[in-house]
């Protein structure tokens, strides 16, 4: 019956004295259960209203959300994904419908994609990163797994969220990579300024010396002694020595300069390197590494030079020398050895890092070029040293590979184009500095490192009235007693007054002794002192310096005739 029916019913039992009551209580009855019904089914039909609009919420939610989302069946074909999985794998969704993941996956990661696929379908909750190829691109993505149940479907499927995280990995590996360079760098530099100080005492030492062997002899010399062969021929050996002592003293220099490399490289890219010289200075930069663990063997043949990024080249070798001590334990270097090796080759010049340690396990060979990939304690490595070295070796147009058996040690080989320049031939370089004639001027020397301080006034003597002291409080406080000087030579690294302090104190309280200050250093390398640097208008010299660089500096300072 229909509501009007039923309606009309009671109508007519109510108008009817001689229908039955229980007729009419039945008549009631459906009217309330009519009543009731239509109530649920206004109900029901509202509830499905809002189900389809949240399911319509969920399905825009799930098609464009910021992540790709995708169900996979055990035998890791595509079910179902969402627009934003189709967008990553560059396909239209109806296609990939049912297709096979396994032509994303990068080929050497399809092993670790298996096992995770069958740990999910087996009731686990999996997270793992791996790299896919899509369209010949290659990005590196984590996968997020839940086994999922669905009914319309026989057996569990693997529920997958795919996080694209290649421009992480891209940053973390610069990031990485520049807190790397900074530990070299300060490691440089600090080494560049211990070498510096006593560099300079020698070449002062040298240099004074020289001038005194030079100088004319007195009066009073015995014009018999200083016409004797002997006496002659001592003193032009004592300058040949000299002088070639002065040669060491700059070789020395020009190392210390390499080393100021590893801390702000600035080696144009695509320049000859030669290869051996950029060896030796990883083996000096690794020396504290390797001293301890393991004896080096050079085993070198001439090459030719190649085209390469010597700061680069250095920081891939620096990496080798450093992995290859770190596998040797300590305390052993009598029964260990790391063998340099370089060759040419067909591909150009071969450099081979051997070691006599503990050797890589063949599952962890196969990564031992991935990011962010160690075998390190916590703390010890973040496991990007070798990810950086092969990246740098592929821009200088090499290669990089690894032969290692457990127990047996390792060989690292990296392979670079060979320079198809004629080698070049070092030609004696012109004075970089005129030759002076220094007015005599009154000169204050203020620098800690008092060897150097004290050789410096000696060689200043000839010329110039010259005091020195060690201490920055004692210069202020002569200059606050009224001494004035023509210059002041001042060290920009001192223990208790930085020579920045100094200069600040000068320009409150004496401006026109501040714009005679030259700085004086042995290497920059506190964030403060570089700052300090780049911005002074003073005149920066750095140790060792010769005496005509100095005269140089000294000369507009200095008294007019």
């Amino acid at each position: 019956m229909t509501r009007a029916d039923l309606t009309q019913a009671m109508q007519a039992l109510e108008n009817n004295p001689s229908a039955p009551e229980e007729l009419r209580g039945l008549l009631r009855e459906l009217q309330r259960h009519q009543l009731e019904l239509e109530m649920q089914n206004r109900e029901l039909q509202e509830a499905q209203q809002a189900l389809e609009e949240s399911r319509n919420r969920y399905m825009e939610l799930y098609d464009f959300a910021p992540m790709a989302c995708v169900s996979l069946d055990a035998k890791a074909c595509i079910q179902d994904l969402n627009l934003t999985g189709a967008g990553l794998l560059g396909q239209d969704r109806t296609h990939l419908q049912g297709m096979p993941f396994t032509p994303f996956v990068d080929p050497a990661d399809l092993g670790r994609f298996f096992a995770h696929v069958r740990q999910c379908i087996d009731g686990e909750t999996v997270s793992t990163e791996l790299r896919l190829r899509i369209a010949r691109r290659r990005i590196e993505v984590r996968l997020h797994s839940a086994p999922l149940e669905d009914g319309r479907l026989p057996g569990r499927m693997c529920r997958t969220a795919i996080i694209d995280i290649t421009e992480l990995r891209q940053m973390q590996v610069r990031l990485s990579m520049s807190e790397r360079l900074a530990v070299v760098g300060t490691l440089a530099a600090g080494i560049a300024h211990e070498i510096n100080n006593p560099l300079a005492f020698l070449m002062g030492s040298l240099s004074l010396a020289t001038h005194a062997l030079r100088a004319p002899a007195p009066a009073t010399v015995d014009a018999e002694l200083l016409a004797s062969t002997r006496h002659h021929t001592g003193a032009t050996q004592a300058l040949e020595a000299l002088s070639h002592a002065q040669a060491g003293a700059e070789r020395i220099q020009d190392i210390v300069k390499d080393l100021g490399t590893f801390a702000r490289p600035t080696a144009p890219q695509g320049r000859t390197v030669d290869v051996e010289q950029v060896l030796e200075l990883a083996l000096k930069m690794a020396t504290v590494e390797i001293r301890h663990r393991a004896h080096v063997v050079r085993d070198y043949v001439k090459v030719p030079e190649v085209v390469a990024d010597s700061v680069r080249l250095g920081q891939v070798f620096l990496n080798l020398l450093v992995n290859a001590a770190q596998a040797i334990p300590e305390g052993t270097a009598s029964r260990h050895e790391i063998r340099v090796r370089l060759r040419t080759s067909d591909e150009g010049v071969l450099v081979q890092v051997q070691d006599t340690g503990q050797g890589i396990a063949p599952d962890v060979l196969e990564h031992i070029f991935d990011p962010f990939f160690t075998t390190k304690r916590m703390g010890q490595g973040l496991g990007l040293g070798l990810a950086i070295s092969h990246s740098l070796v592929a821009q200088m147009n090499g290669s990089i590979s690894v032969e290692s058996t457990p127990g047996g040690g390792s060989t690292f080989t990296v392979q670079l184009p060979a320079s198809s320049a004629p080698r070049e031939v070092p030609v004696a370089r012109a004075p970089r500095y005129p030759a002076l004639t220094p007015r005599r001027g009154r000169i204050l020397i203020v620098d800690d490192e008092r060897s150097f301080g004290v050789t410096l006034r000696l060689l200043l003597l000839d010329v110039h009235e010259a005091d020195y002291t060690p201490r920055a409080k004692e210069a202020l406080e002569w200059l606050r007693e009224g001494r004035r000087y023509d210059a002041i030579l001042c060290d920009l690294m001192m223990a208790e007054v930085t020579g920045r302090q100094f200069h600040e104190a000068l320009r409150e309280e004496l401006p026109e002794q501040a714009q005679r200050i030259i700085f004086m250093t042995g290497g920059a390398y506190t964030p403060s002192s570089r700052e300090f640097v780049e911005q002074t208008t003073r005149p920066l010299i750095t140790k060792p310096f010769k005496r005509e660089a100095l005269d140089a500096l000294l000369v507009p300072l200095l008294p007019r005739a």
